[in-house]
């Protein structure tokens, strides 16, 4: 997409307030003006856009300019103290919606003869593609508006693009050339490249075409992040080591609401269900089980990331999982087999990752293993994690095993790219990702450098199997994600006897 040009056309580049809801208000552009090559200067919805005769004149003028920003309205809470309001509301129970309940978990859990009860936590996460955030539009001599943008869902940009423009969509035509990368990003018409091009070009009345190009910074600055997130779990297990009851509560903002038309059937009853996915519809037979959510507010924008709410809600079930075999003295393969017994595909990936990866047998010293399960997006998956620990109990990840019946495979070469994909997208989230907002609420995390991701003296062997199934094709682009992290977590519990309830990892210990 960052490649599309236009006869014609200027680059724009905005500069977005420190803090997610700050408001220009003074802007002094006499400095930016005087840069060769800067056309103008606009203030639009969400900052202040410098227009030059290329990207280089734009981020010039950008440096140039000074803006004084109004941050009355803004979100003022640093990280910590977000996190802090999601674990009270989690413990607390206060505006907690149920989602799902089966059986009597309280009797369950008053009863029983093991008991685990864990706080996990996942901060913001950003969706870092290769490419930034960009997008270039032209009103034509037919008074149609062209809009280019690497999307994932061009009515969506339809809806953004006539919004900005105060047009009819009638009057607006998407072309989606490749993207450099989404994994969600581009997902919805609110805080969109789309719309700050276009409230560009209708401020200079159409006379340019305009793209609008974001450096890294600018990216992250403008949010749509993964949401924060806080579960507690309390699970139970009997005197024989069998699971009696499964207690799961989250606080995190509500996604859904981002989407439209989307969250007309995705949120229902205060019930977020991209929020929930992965926890509501999980692939064991759990006797006695309870689900409540908890919609947060905050001034942080937020939007789907790869395996959506799967990628916070399967870390906290799989690692309460593995706390309570250990609590009662189970093998945690073994101890997933017995919830598996109603659920016969995820049950065989299981059983065919633990073979493959050697599960039981010995490892070198310092050496480890760590298991998880998922059903998701129809497929069934399972994934065995080794690692390795240095004379600095530093964590290298060493092999990751990762079995996957998704039905009938078209393509092998792609399936297998896009699971080896996904297993690096979320090791490195788990190993290193977060976004962090400083105190005050100002956007501290901005690129590369506060925001790593896994390089590649970093990447593990990764042997990816598929289970031959006659099924309907399912699922494959985000199914090796929601297992990345408890895979991780419980073979650093099984090297070191540290529970990680956390992430990233690096908030513990150093990952290699």
């Amino acid at each position: 997409m960052i490649d599309v040009t236009v006869p014609g056309m200027l680059t724009a580049a905005v500069l977005h307030p420190p803090k997610f809801g700050a408001t220009p208000a003074a802007v002094d552009d006499s400095v930016a003006l005087a840069e060769p090559g800067v056309t103008a200067v606009v203030p639009i919805e969400e900052g202040v856009a410098v227009v030059g005769e290329t990207f280089d004149d734009a981020q010039r003028g950008l440096a140039a300019l000074r803006v004084v920003w109004d941050d009355s309205s803004a979100e003022r809470r640093s990280s910590e103290e977000l996190l802090a309001e999601h674990r009270r509301l989690v413990e607390s129970g206060e505006q907690a919606v149920v989602a799902r309940e089966d059986g009597d978990v309280a009797t369950a859990l008053s009863a029983a003869a093991h008991l685990v009860d864990a706080i996990y936590e996942l901060p913001y996460l950003a969706h870092a593609p290769m490419e930034p955030n960009n997008a270039a539009c032209r009103m034509g001599e037919d008074s149609i508006l062209e809009v280019w943008t690497g999307t994932e869902g061009p009515s969506y940009e339809r809806t953004a693009a006539a919004a900005a423009a105060g047009i009819g969509e009638d009057r607006v035509r998407v072309h989606v050339p490749y993207p450099g990368g989404s994994f969600g990003l581009h997902s919805t018409s609110s805080r969109d490249p789309v719309t700050e091009a276009v409230q560009v070009a209708l401020a200079l009345d159409w006379k340019y075409p305009i793209k609008l190009q974001s450096r890294r910074e600018e990216e992250l600055k403008a949010g749509r992040y993964r949401a924060m997130a806080v579960h507690r779990v309390r699970a139970s297990a009997d005197a024989q080591g069998r699971l009696t009851a499964f207690h799961q509560q989250i606080a995190a903002e509500p996604t859904s609401p981002n989407m439209p038309v989307a969250v007309e059937f995705l949120f229902k009853n205060r019930v977020d269900y991209m929020t929930t996915s992965g926890a509501v519809n999980e692939p064991y037979t759990l006797p006695n089980f309870k689900l409540e959510a908890t919609n947060v507010q905050t001034g942080v924008p937020i939007m789907v990331w790869r395996s959506v709410g799967n990628s916070h809600t399967e870390f906290a079930r799989e690692s309460a999982i593995d706390e309570l075999a250990a609590a009662a003295g189970r093998d945690p393969v073994e101890f997933r087999r017995g919830l598996l017994a109603d659920n016969p595909r995820t049950l065989r990936a299981l059983d065919l990752a633990a073979d493959r990866a050697g599960w039981g047998t010995p490892l070198a010293e310092g050496h480890a293993r760590g298991i998880a399960c998922s059903s998701f997006l129809d497929s069934h998956s399972a994934q065995v994690t080794e690692i390795s620990l240095d004379h600095r109990n530093r964590v290298r990840i060493e092999k990751v095993t990762f079995v996957l019946d998704c039905g009938i495979i078209l393509d092998p070469d792609l399936v297998r790219g896009q699971v080896e994909g996904g297993l690096i997208f979320a090791l490195s989230a788990a190993a290193w990702g977060e976004i962090v907002l400083g105190d005050g609420g100002e956007i501290v995390t901005q690129s590369f450098d506060t925001y790593p991701v896994m390089r590649m003296q970093s990447v593990p062997q990764i042997e990816v199997v598929f289970i031959e199934s006659g099924e309907s094709p399912t699922g494959a682009g985000e199914v090796s994600v929601p297992t990345a992290a408890p895979a991780l977590t419980n073979a650093i519990f099984a090297a070191t006897g540290t529970r990680i309830r956390r992430l990233p990892i690096s908030k513990a210990m150093r990952v290699l």
